[in-house]
């Protein structure tokens, strides 16, 4: 009886043990950070041919229809891409870059979040064209979170996290310009839209790591490795090849004078990116302007010169990337006003999202077909005026 009993409490109990430790396992997941899920997701991707990849192109434009070849590719990534969404739900995002490799820093994960965005907006485009907005709206939506995983950890992460909210506005932009009315969809989208802008890609923070890496490249054991990473002849500017030995043939006090330099320099940038974008542009233009003079006569300039890049023009993408995004928002607005009186408004209205290049409200300009957000100032490097334009589905 008691050797009965006694197997009954074992079995009872290695029962409860495995109960308990199915729910800790299903309570741990997801994971607590994003990469472990990317990773994943970036084994698991198959990328398409280059014919496959030119039709996504092209779907995206409206020249073809989604066809087999499309939908297949689709299948196929089906897992990886369910797990890039399920990654993109999350707040933490660590991807284990080994700093101590400086500019030489491995960063797999950039192509590899493209080319998943690449595929979400072809899903996205299906998705529209069968008449699924929110859940074409969705995809755009995961890519906005995807570029908010890869902002802040280098300038080139800063880049491509602009570059997929651009991704992702062209397909809202144009789903908004087909979408029947819909209310609800557009009051849900709206307060999607302000959540995920919340975490913006962030310029200055980008900086403050640049500078962070940098300072720790300015060194006379990492002089060959700087200059191989950058891959370039050094002719920028007003460094010549001549200054290029001096760097390479640097005592310590050489490169100590250089860190500080650069240090004073980024310290300045850092400022400058901050401020609105006029004085923003002159200010990053005045700086490169007095390094490459410097480096001229000023030794300790010279890594200054190698390593800060366009700094001005970098400013104007993320101007650019953002005030995308604002005439989105101010669209989805207009959009809403359209949906519950019948007609686009008169004018443009209020305390809606503002034209970052000028920080004023968009001009507003009513079509046959729809409407016009126009920038009230123009990308200083391209001296050209952005509009945004908007149409209504019939």
């Amino acid at each position: 009886m008691k050797t009965t009993k006694h197997r009954i409490l074992i079995k009872t109990t290695c029962i409860l043990l495995i109960l308990l430790t199915s729910a800790s396992l299903l309570q741990a997941y997801p994971p607590d950070n994003a990469a472990v899920l990317y990773y994943k997701a970036f084994l698991m991707l198959k990328e398409p041919s280059e014919e496959v990849k030119k039709m996504m192109t092209d779907l995206r434009a409206g020249k073809i229809k989604p066809n087999d070849q499309i939908r297949q590719c689709l299948d196929e990534n089906r897992h990886a891409i369910e797990f890039a969404e399920t990654a993109a739900e999350m707040r933490e995002c660590d991807w284990g870059h080994d700093i101590s490799r400086g500019l030489g820093v491995l960063m797999p994960e950039l192509s590899k979040l493209r080319l998943t965005a690449f595929m979400l907006t072809a899903k996205a485009q299906i998705l529209a064209e069968e008449g699924e907005y929110k859940a074409a709206f969705g995809k755009c939506l995961t890519i906005h979170k995807m570029a908010r995983h890869v902002s802040d950890s280098l300038l080139i992460s800063y880049l491509v996290s602009t570059s997929l909210n651009r991704l992702a506005n062209q397909r809202i932009e144009d789903f908004l310009s087909s979408m029947p009315e819909d209310t609800e969809t557009l009051t849900w989208l709206k307060s999607q839209i302000v959540a995920v802008s919340v975490n913006a890609p962030s310029i200055t923070k980008a900086m403050v790591r640049e500078k962070e890496i940098c300072m720790y490249e300015i060194r006379k054991e990492r002089i060959d490795g700087v200059l191989e990473a950058m891959g370039v002849d050094f002719n920028k500017g007003g460094t010549t090849a001549d200054a290029v030995e001096k760097a390479r043939k640097g005592d310590r006090k050489f490169f100590k004078d250089n860190r500080d330099y650069y240090a004073n320099v980024m310290d300045d940038v850092i400022v400058a990116v901050d401020l609105p974008y006029q004085q923003s542009h002159r200010k990053l233009e005045e700086l490169s302007a007095r390094i490459e003079q410097d480096a001229k006569e000023n030794p300790a300039a010279i890594m200054a010169v190698l390593l800060t890049p366009a700094n001005s023009r970098v400013r104007t993408l993320g101007i650019q990337s953002g005030t995308f995004f604002n005439a989105v928002k101010a669209a989805i607005d207009i959009y809403m006003v359209k949906a519950k009186t019948g007609q686009l408004p008169e004018k443009l209205p209020a305390d809606l999202p503002k034209d970052l290049f000028s920080g004023k409200d968009f001009e507003y300009e009513k079509t046959g077909d729809g409407f016009i957000l126009r920038c009230r100032a123009k990308d200083l490097d391209k001296d050209e005026i952005y509009q945004y334009e908007f149409k209504v589905a019939k």
